[in-house]
């Protein structure tokens, strides 16, 4: 599967849109990506998200950012 090149703030717009789409994250937001010196055996360019949250956040949140991040993995690489 072939990866669409996007900007950092795209990704960052897509995954933050996902996780408020799920529900109840309203607490929760991802405020980086990390990305790799080497692709992955996958070929995705990025590791994971860094995911923020305020004092007492679901703890629902990450179980569904890491849903969302894997799904984004799939399918962007950062230019």
């Amino acid at each position: 599967m072939e990866r669409k090149l996007v900007s950092e703030k795209e990704i960052l717009s897509y995954l933050n849109t996902a996780l408020h789409k799920a529900g109840h994250h309203e607490d929760c937001h991802f405020e980086s990506v990390v990305r790799l010196r080497v692709d992955d055996r996958t070929g995705c360019n990025w590791a994971y998200a860094n995911l923020k949250g305020m004092a007492g956040a679901s703890k629902v949140c990450p179980v569904d950012a890491e849903k969302i991040v894997n799904k984004a993995r799939a399918g962007f690489n950062l230019k």
